[in-house]
């Protein structure tokens, strides 16, 4: 991949957003099966995150190019799988990438590998329409530099789905494995699936000038072990976290890979009405935006701590006690609303709120599950639980005093 081969005064690497795995097969099955004790699987996504120089971009907008590797690999595979009957040992189904943008008005806007299908090579290129212009003086006008980034690698016998929205990416590339095709068909593995495999992704990023993408991504490997080519006995799904670590440390570059965090409401919002979460909060925004608590919000006096349940929890629950639907749906029942939200909004004195006091604070409250989000203005928890559980409101409110 030509990411080594970056114009600096075009593309200005700005930092890494990298997550990894490893793991030993575990215990030897016995006689007549690949020993999985000697196996190791690893699984790595290698990402650089890259910011476009002033160019063409009317002042308006940045750009942010995220490229790299994306690989998985088997250790202590047999090179020829069908020298054994009993079992193949492991090999991978399924490789899933997916890149997201948070950042309010954060856009994708272009991204490679697309959708391709049995291709012994995948080649693209992105970022095309943009250019970049430099002079002596730095990036800010004179020659015209090409921002296209150039992109091919091998893809015999792997087949590649993209999925994008309006603030991320999904790739998922299918890879040869055993009854790929159907149960059993073919009966060995690929060698992308039993040896390792590396693919190249990449996407860039539109947002609005001086606003960072707040990036962040997840990495999947499906690893299964076989046995008589038709039973799974062993598997390993690691959901692999990317963390993005900058890479500008000094004078102005520390502003502009300084990421603001959003609101409470920028981040309903978000979950409400983007990629990959759609529909996932909007009804309880809805019913925050009808209340009187809603005035509490922007107060610089107060932070919040809100417990947001999902579209999902609060139908199934309004399923179950249509009395209590036909309240919350009834345009005169204000107070109902507002004691409803009034529940699920904790207010605090500004700054008093911390991540990690209050999960710890929460820990041990059972059956709760959910996201925790950090907003400028405190917490949110989006959860798939409607009622709020018996004394979550004092531990939320002990972390709170806790962290002040």
């Amino acid at each position: 991949m030509p990411i080594e081969t970056l114009n600096p005064e075009v593309w200005k690497l700005v930092g890494t957003l990298n997550g990894q795995w490893k793991s030993n097969g575990g215990k030897d099955f016995g006689w007549g099966t690949v020993k999985t004790s000697s196996q190791t699987l690893t699984a790595n996504a290698l990402l650089s995150v890259y910011k476009l120089m002033r160019g063409n971009q009317n002042l308006t907008r940045d750009y942010y190019l995220v490229a790299g590797d994306v690989y998985h690999g088997v250790q202590g595979s047999p090179s020829n799988p069908s020298s054994n009957w009993v079992s193949v040992g492991f090999y991978a189904n399924h490789m899933k990438l997916n890149l997201e943008a948070t950042s309010t008005q954060a856009r994708l806007m272009t991204f490679g590998p697309n959708s391709t299908v049995e291709q012994a090579t995948i080649s693209f290129s992105i970022g095309g329409e943009l250019s970049a212009e430099y002079s002596k003086e730095g990036p800010k006008g004179g020659a015209s530099l090409s921002a296209n980034v150039g992109v091919s690698f091998t893809a015999s016998e792997v087949s590649f789905a993209a999925r994008p929205a309006t603030q991320s990416i999904e790739w998922q590339a299918r890879l040869p494995h055993v009854g790929w095709v159907s149960p059993g068909v073919p009966a060995n593995p690929g060698r992308p699936s039993y040896a390792g495999y590396i693919w190249n992704a990449a996407a860039i990023i539109e947002v609005p000038q001086g606003v960072v993408p707040n990036l962040k991504g997840r990495f999947e490997v499906d690893f299964e072990y076989n046995w008589t080519r038709g039973i799974r006995k062993r598997s390993f799904t690691p959901g692999i976290e990317l963390v993005y670590q900058s890479l500008v440390t000094t004078g102005a570059d520390d502003a502009l890979l300084e990421q603001p965090l959003p609101t409470i409401l920028e981040t309903l919002r978000s979950l409400a009405a983007t990629t990959g979460r759609e529909g996932k909060t909007d009804t309880f925004l809805m019913a925050l935006e009808g209340s009187r608590v809603i005035n509490a919000f922007g107060d610089s006096n107060l932070d919040q701590i809100v417990i947001a349940p999902t579209n999902q929890a609060i139908q199934q629950y309004f399923d179950k006690h249509p009395q209590t639907a036909l309240e919350a749906v009834s345009p005169a029942n204000q107070i109902w609303l507002d004691t409803w939200v009034a529940e699920r909004v904790i207010s605090t004195p500004p700054g008093s709120v911390n991540l990690g006091a209050i999960s710890a604070s929460v820990r041990t409250i059972a059956g709760l599950q959910g996201e925790w989000f950090e907003c400028a203005d405190g917490l949110l928890l989006v959860t798939d639980t409607y009622e709020v559980a018996s004394g979550l409101r004092s531990a939320l409110q002990k972390g709170a005093v806790k962290a002040a």
